[in-house]
């Protein structure tokens, strides 16, 4: 008889009461939320983001809230029917939250206030996490990482000393710097005569680095100035490796066509392969209907040569029918 009872369209259908949801935010909101938002007007908000295999461990309710200053807050309620708590449930109530956050976000006043509060009604103990720091195994560092400022790399602002002082990180942050600022081919005759220490260490690892520049900017140089390219990067690299190179580059392009022209061909072989199927799947349901028109004639004692006509089907094999 228990397993039988809709615990969540309960507590669902009592919270919808204004009345109801009133009294249950007073008394269970923390102090300093309640503070901020009046609780004389609380909206049910239609929307829900628990996923769809969890609809029958829990459910929710989100209530909107004005705060004294007519911002907008939310009170995000998550109603636990599992008998036995589950351990993910801070991570799920954040990621839910941000879902909610995202639907409500707003371009120039900000993210409003959200409220988490769980309901759980389980016949077991409740021992999960209660927020989501406890679920990391290091949860100071989780909590430092996760909520204070996060670690910004600002190449624009970032003086160039410091960039070229860098081994290999210093030729990949110095081509991001200023690909949009300055004159491609400007850019790698600095690059190659800026980061001397870097290429040699470059050439140790093959050219990785280069030839990955290289692929980089391939795009945004005109077929023009190719020729230019390797002049540049000659002057820096001899003879042979900038051939090697230059090769690898457009062995790159080479894979690169031919695994897309792979996938365009299978593509096209999938699509012709539906479509004849189709085509095949249209011709047997053709011919099975006409088949059944033939037999109903034939037993009205319709004439073979009529039917075929009619139908599309061999006399001869018409007759056959008729035996």
């Amino acid at each position: 008889m228990t397993s039988n009872l809709k615990h969540d369209a309960l507590i669902k259908k009592i919270l919808t009461n204004p009345v109801a949801a009133q009294e249950f935010l007073e008394y269970y909101l923390p102090a300093d939320f309640k503070a901020i938002v009046d609780l004389t007007k609380i909206t049910i908000e239609k929307e829900s983001f628990v996923e769809e295999d969890l609809r029958r461990k829990l459910s929710d309710l989100v209530f909107s809230v004005q705060t004294k200053n007519q911002d907008t807050a939310f009170v995000y309620v998550l109603i636990e029917a599992q008998a036995t708590p589950d351990h993910w449930i801070a991570l799920r109530l954040w990621k839910y939250i941000l879902l909610l956050c995202e639907r409500h976000k707003q371009k120039k006043d900000g993210l409003p206030l959200i409220c988490p509060l769980l309901i759980y009604h389980g016949t077991k103990t409740y021992n999960a996490p209660r927020n989501l720091w406890q679920l990391f195994s290091h949860p100071e560092h989780a909590k430092k990482l996760m909520t204070e400022d996060y670690q910004l790399i600002d190449l624009q602002s970032m003086p160039e000393d410091e960039i070229l002082k860098k081994k290999q990180l210093g030729m990949f942050e110095y081509m991001l710097k200023y690909i949009h600022k300055r004159d491609l081919l400007k850019v790698w005759a600095e690059l190659l005569s800026k980061c001397p220490y870097a290429v040699l260490v470059d050439k140790e690892k093959n050219y990785l680095c280069i030839k990955t520049l290289l692929w980089y900017t391939d795009t945004k140089l005109p077929e023009g100035q190719q020729q230019e390219l390797e002049r540049i990067i000659a002057s820096h690299l001899s003879k042979e490796e900038t051939v090697t190179i230059m090769r690898t580059i457009a062995q790159k392009y080479i894979d690169e066509g031919m695994q897309q022209g792979i996938i365009q061909g299978m593509e096209k072989g999938i699509e012709k392969g539906i479509e004849k199927g189709i085509e095949e799947g249209m011709e047997k349901g053709k011919t099975k209907r006409n088949l059944e028109i033939a037999k109903k004639m034939l037993a009205n004692n319709m004439d073979a040569t009529l039917i075929a006509h009619i139908t599309g089907l061999d006399i001869s094999f018409i007759r056959t029918l008729k035996q």
